[in-house]
C-alpha cells in the first residue's frame, strides 16, 4: 500500500491508527538507513519537502484540521528500525496524545481506503 512514491522517498499509511486520527501516514526513504543521522542532507532535504506534501494532503484527505509531525529515532520499543517521520492527521477534540494506549491495528480494508485517498490528495495539481 504505496500512497506516493518518488526515486528516493515513499509514503504509506501507518500500520496502527488511532479511531479520532485516521490517515496517519509514514513518509520514509527507498534506501534503507536506521537513523535519522544516517539520512545524507539532499534526502533529507526531500523527505520533509514530501512530509510538508502529506501535512497539506490529509488536510484534503480526510479533513484534518492540521497535523503532528514526529520522527522517534531509536526510542525503546521502536519495531521499524528504517527512518520514518510520521504525520498524524488532527482533528477538534481528537484526544490525541502519544503514546496512546488506544492505538489499534487497523483493518486492510480501511488501511487500502485511507491509501487511496491519501493517494489521489499527493497527485501533481491536487
Amino acid at each position: 500500500m504505496v500512497a506516493y512514491r518518488s526515486g528516493n522517498v515513499f509514503v504509506v499509511p501507518a500500520l496502527k491508527q488511532r479511531r479520532n486520527n485516521p490517515g496517519h501516514a509514514l513518509v520514509l526513504p527507498v534506501s534503507h538507513m536506521t537513523g535519522l543521522h544516517d539520512v545524507p542532507a539532499d534526502l533529507l532535504h526531500e523527505i520533509f519537502e514530501v512530509t510538508a506534501r502529506v501535512t497539506l494532503a490529509v488536510k484534503d484527505a480526510y479533513g484534518a484540521v492540521g497535523s503532528t509531525v514526529t520522527q522517534n529515532n531509536h526510542i525503546p520499543g521502536q519495531v521499524l528500525h528504517h527512518v520514518h517521520v510520521h504525520v498524524v492527521p488532527r482533528f477538534e477534540n481528537d484526544g490525541f496524545r502519544m503514546p496512546d494506549p488506544a492505538l489499534r491495528e487497523a483493518p486492510r480494508e480501511v488501511r487500502l481506503a485511507r491509501t487511496a485517498a491519501l493517494r489521489k490528495a499527493l497527485q501533481p495539481g491536487a
